[in-house]
């Protein structure tokens, strides 16, 4: 099957979503997350139109209850959410958190069809991602890390060997570079001696997807050669990048 656009699935969630409808009313706390206004403010504006703030300060920042009312608007949502996340604007005061609403660990709240587009957003999206270094900027962040997007995807239970997979197998520049970030500055060792990320949202199950995946002979061998061929031939890298380049292919051998 041909992979889609990110534009065309944002499409598709707002076609195969379009059946949870809400009222006037969410299933979040007035008590004392967020306000009746907020909350007036987010169910009478179009979902196109839902601000990413609007979206964090209506329904994000609420308190969870766990129920299926919940879930059924957090599917009415979703959507959107997908449609903001496509342009790097995430609805909650962190990234990693956006899709942890979801229960993806409990599929039998899904339907086959919302799960496979869900599993072909990530895809899309880290290809993307993949293309582009550094990632656009934050809000309080000078700009996104890659290991943050794959930490939000995976803490929310999607698979995550296979997003990593994807990552081993670019051939863009940026997955280069993306990985010079990963091992200079966004991991190292737990007093444990295990790999592990330093992002705290990072998860035991996901350190240790990231440790395999790094540990794994044809990751390490695919990720060296390219590294070698780069800096071999560096031109339009800066001496810093270089060096660092070569740092990166240092450490991985080490893993």
């Amino acid at each position: 099957m041909k992979a889609q656009t990110l534009p065309a699935l944002v499409e598709a969630a707002y076609e195969l979503f379009a059946s949870y409808t809400i009222g006037r009313r969410l299933a979040v706390c007035t008590a004392c997350c967020v306000t009746d206004a907020e909350v007036a403010e987010l169910v009478s504006t179009p979902l196109r139109q839902v601000s990413r703030r609007l979206l964090q300060n209506a329904y994000y920042d609420s308190a969870r209850n766990y129920s299926a009312q919940e879930l059924w608007e957090m599917k009415h949502f979703l959507p959107r959410v997908l449609d903001l996340v496509s342009g790097f604007e995430f609805p909650a005061h962190s990234t990693e958190i956006t899709f942890t609403r979801l229960d993806l660990d409990q599929p039998e709240k899904w339907a086959v069809a919302e799960l496979d587009l869900l599993r072909r957003f990530a895809a899309a999206y880290l290809a993307q991602c993949l293309d582009i270094y550094p990632l656009p900027s934050h809000e309080v962040l000078s700009h996104e890390a890659l290991s943050d997007v794959l930490v939000m995807f995976g803490i929310a239970h999607f698979h995550l060997p296979d997003l990593l997979a994807q990552w081993s197998a670019a051939s863009s520049e940026a997955s280069l570079l993306h990985l010079k970030d990963l091992l200079l500055h966004e991991s190292g060792y737990a007093k444990n001696g295990a790999f592990a990320l330093t992002n705290v949202f990072a998860t035991p199950p996901v350190n240790a997807a990231f440790a395999a995946w790094l540990q794994n002979e044809q990751v390490k061998q695919a990720f060296s050669v390219r590294l070698e061929d780069r800096v071999l031939a560096p031109q339009g890298l800066t001496d810093e990048t270089i060096a660092e380049l070569s740092l990166t292919y240092d450490i991985l051998r080490t893993l």
